[in-house]
C-alpha cells in the first residue's frame, strides 16, 4: 500500500511544476510580444530621427551651397561633422546614382555600389527605392510576421536639395536584438523574476494549505476505516491565527468540518450501539428469564393448577413487551418512504382534538393540563397534505413524550400555525419539563437515544427517531429547542398544506 504522504507530496510537486511551467510559457509569450512591439517602436522611432535628421541636413546643405563663400571641402567638412554627432552615414548623391561625396559606407549597400572608371555610383534595388518617393525612409532586412526580431534594421532616406540633381542621402543602422534585450533586461527582467518567484512561493504556499487538509482527510479515512472513531482531521491553521488561514477557502473549511462532524456522529452512533445492544440485552433477557422461571415452576409442579391464570397473565405482559420492543425496531427500519397512494388531504387540528382525547387518561394520571392554539387556511380548518396514519404517529409519539417528561400539574402547549410565504403548516408541542441539554438538542431524533440513560422506563429510544423518519419521508423538517414560555422541551415540525394536492 503506498503512503499516503508521499502521494500528497507528489500532489504538491506537480502542482508546482504545473503552475512553474504555465507561468513560464505566459513570460514568454509576453516577452515574445513585449520583443515585438519593441522591435517596432524602434524601427519607427530611427525611422522619425533619420527623417528629421535628413530634413536639418538638407536645409544646412541648401544654406552652406548658396553661400558662394563657402567652399566644397568646408560642406564635406560639415557633413563629416553631423555623420558624427548624429551617428549615421552622410551621402551626397546625384539622381542618376552618382555619389558625389560619402562620409562612410555602411556593410549593407556596399555590394550595391558600381564602380565605373573614376565614378562611383549606388545601384541595384537601393537606387530604386529610395528615389522612388523621396522624403519617405526606407528600410530592409525586417522579418515579416507576428513576431519579427531581426538581428539589424537598416534605415534610409533620401532628400531633393536646392542644387539641381543632388540629394542629401542618409544611412543608418538599427542593431534592434542588442537594443531590445537591454530594454528587457533592464525594463522587464528584474519585475519578470520578482514576479515569478512571489508567485510561485504564494502558490506553493496555498497549495499546501489546500493539499494537506486533502492528506489529513486521507488519513483519518484510513483510520476509520480501521475502525478507530476517535481520529478526526486536525488542520493547525484553523486552531491559531496563522496567515495561511486565510488560504483556506469556505469549502475546505466546511468540508473539514463535515467530516469531523461525520466521524464524530459514527461514534456517537457506535456509543449509542453498544449502550442499546445493552439495553435490549436486558430488555430481553428479564421477560425471558422470568417466562423461562414461570414456564419451568409450572412443569415441575412448583406453581399449583389453581395458579396458572395469575402466571400465565404475568408472562403474557412479559411476551407483549418482547413484542412491543420488536415491533419498534422494525418501524424504526420500515418508515423512510410514503407510499403516495396514501397521501390524502386531512385537517390536523382535527387529528390533534382526537389524539389528546385518546390520551386523556394519561394526562388526567399526573393532572396535566393542554392549552391549545390551532390556526386556520381554510374554512376552519388546517388543511395538510400526508399520509395521516404515520402523521398521526409522529403527533401521537410527541404527545406522549410530552406528558411523561412532564411533571405533574404541569403544561403542555400544542399549536398549529401557517405561513404564507412558504405555504407550510407548522405543528408545535411543548411542555412544562425540564427541557434538554443545549449539547442534546440534535441527537434527540437519533436512533435508539436517550437523554437520561438511566431511565429504562423511558422506552427503547425509538419514539423520537420514528417521528423524524416520517417526517423526512415527507419531505419536512423537525427539530427540537428549548420553550422560552413553559421551559421545557418544544417540537416542532413542518407539513405541506392542502394545495401540494393540487399541483400533483
Amino acid at each position: 500500500m503506498k503512503d499516503p504522504s508521499k502521494k500528497s507530496q507528489s500532489v504538491l510537486f506537480r502542482a508546482t511544476i504545473s503552475l512553474a511551467v504555465g507561468t513560464i510559457l505566459v513570460f514568454v509569450v509576453l516577452v515574445m510580444v513585449f520583443v515585438r512591439q519593441t522591435t517596432m517602436s524602434l524601427i519607427s522611432e530611427s525611422k522619425e530621427k533619420i527623417r528629421r535628421q535628413a530634413e536639418s541636413l538638407q536645409l544646412a546643405y541648401d544654406s552652406l551651397s548658396e553661400d558662394s563663400s563657402v567652399s566644397d571641402t568646408a560642406i564635406q567638412a560639415f557633413a563629416n561633422s553631423f555623420a558624427r554627432t548624429e551617428q549615421c552615414s552622410v551621402w551626397f548623391v546625384h539622381n542618376d546614382g552618382k555619389i558625389m561625396y560619402s562620409t562612410s559606407v555602411p556593410s549593407f549597400v556596399r555590394d550595391d555600389i558600381l564602380k565605373t572608371g573614376d565614378q562611383v555610383y549606388l545601384g541595384g534595388e537601393w537606387i530604386r527605392n529610395i528615389y522612388q518617393n523621396k522624403g519617405e525612409v526606407y528600410t530592409s532586412d525586417v522579418t515579416n510576421g507576428i513576431f519579427a526580431n531581426a538581428r539589424s534594421v537598416s534605415v534610409s532616406v533620401a532628400v531633393p536639395t536646392s542644387q539641381k540633381d543632388i540629394n542629401v542621402v542618409l544611412f543608418n543602422t538599427i542593431n534592434v536584438e542588442e537594443e531590445v534585450f537591454w530594454r528587457l533586461s533592464n525594463a522587464l527582467m528584474m519585475p519578470i523574476l520578482i514576479s515569478f518567484s512571489m508567485a510561485l512561493l504564494f502558490f506553493s504556499l496555498m497549495a499546501r494549505s489546500l493539499i494537506r487538509p486533502l492528506r489529513a482527510l486521507s488519513d483519518a479515512a484510513v483510520q476509520v476505516t480501521k475502525g478507530d472513531l476517535s481520529a478526526r482531521i486536525d488542520i493547525p491553521e484553523l486552531r491559531k491565527e496563522s496567515a495561511l488561514k486565510y488560504m483556506l477557502t469556505d469549502e475546505i473549511t466546511n468540508m473539514v468540518s463535515t467530516v469531523n462532524n461525520m466521524i464524530e456522529r459514527l461514534e456517537r452512533q457506535e456509543a449509542d450501539r453498544k449502550v442499546f445492544i445493552s439495553s435490549i440485552a436486558h430488555d430481553l433477557r428479564t421477560p425471558l428469564t422470568s417466562i423461562k422461571g414461570f414456564l419451568s415452576a409450572i412443569s415441575d409442579g412448583t406453581i399449583p393448577p389453581e395458579s396458572y391464570p395469575k402466571y400465565m397473565e404475568i408472562i403474557q405482559t412479559q411476551v407483549s413487551r418482547i413484542q412491543q420492543l420488536i415491533t419498534s425496531m422494525t418501524e424504526a427500519s420500515s418508515l423512510s418512504q410514503v407510499d403516495p397512494d396514501k397521501m390524502e388531504e386531512f385537517d390536523i387540528n382535527e387529528m390533534i382534538h382526537d389524539t389528546v382525547q385518546n390520551v386523556e387518561n394519561l394526562l388526567n394520571d399526573k393532572n396535566i393540563s393542554v392549552n391549545v392554539d390551532l390556526g386556520m387556511n381554510t374554512d376552519s380548518k388546517m388543511l395538510v397534505f400526508g399520509e395521516s396514519q404515520l402523521l398521526y404517529r409522529v403527533f401521537y409519539n410527541l404527545l406522549t413524550n410530552a406528558v411523561k417528561f412532564t411533571p405533574v400539574d404541569g403544561i403542555i402547549g400544542i399549536s398549529t400555525s401557517y405561513n404564507h410565504e412558504d405555504g407550510k403548516v407548522y405543528v408545535s408541542i411543548e411542555d412544562s419539563g425540564s427541557g434538554i441539554p443545549e449539547d442534546k438538542l440534535d441527537r434527540v431524533f437519533e436512533s435508539f437515544y436517550k437523554v437520561d440513560p438511566s431511565r429504562t422506563e423511558s422506552g427503547f429510544g425509538l419514539g423520537l427517531y420514528i417521528c423524524r423518519e416520517i417526517i423526512t419521508a415527507h419531505g419536512e423538517k423537525i427539530w427540537a429547542e428549548n420553550s422560552d414560555d413553559l421551559g421545557g422541551a418544544r417540537f416542532i415540525y413542518t407539513l405541506k398544506d392542502y394545495r401540494h394536492k393540487e399541483n400533483k
